[in-house]
């Protein structure tokens, strides 16, 4: 009777933890910002964003044109793309964004 009871009680829990994890899967994801400068990628097919030259964020998708910011200190608005990091092996691989919205900083990287 007592293995039921813990049998039971495990079933319950793991079945709680997983619609807990599918209630977090149906959220948008959040827009949020970067900053920095904007290059192309090596292989000239996306753009990227770069801190002391290195690259922090590559923009798989983006609803503004960026070729004309290439070269300048910019901030990026926009949200994860979560399909392109499950892709890619996770976050640890890099980040890669969906641009909404772009703010010229400087007209130069520094």
């Amino acid at each position: 009777m007592r293995t039921l009871r813990v049998v039971v009680t495990l079933i319950v829990s793991c079945g709680l933890c997983g619609s807990a994890a599918v209630g977090q899967q149906l959220q948008p994801p959040r827009p949020h910002n970067m900053t920095g400068c904007l290059q192309k990628t090596p292989d000239g097919k996306n753009f990227m964003l770069t801190v002391n030259n290195k690259k922090t964020v590559e923009f798989s998708k983006s609803s503004v044109d960026l070729t004309p910011q290439v070269g300048h200190q910019i901030e990026i608005t926009g949200t994860t793309d979560s399909e392109r990091e499950a892709k890619e092996g996770g976050q640890q691989n890099g980040h890669y964004m969906q641009v909404t919205a772009v703010k010229v900083i400087a007209a130069a990287c520094s």
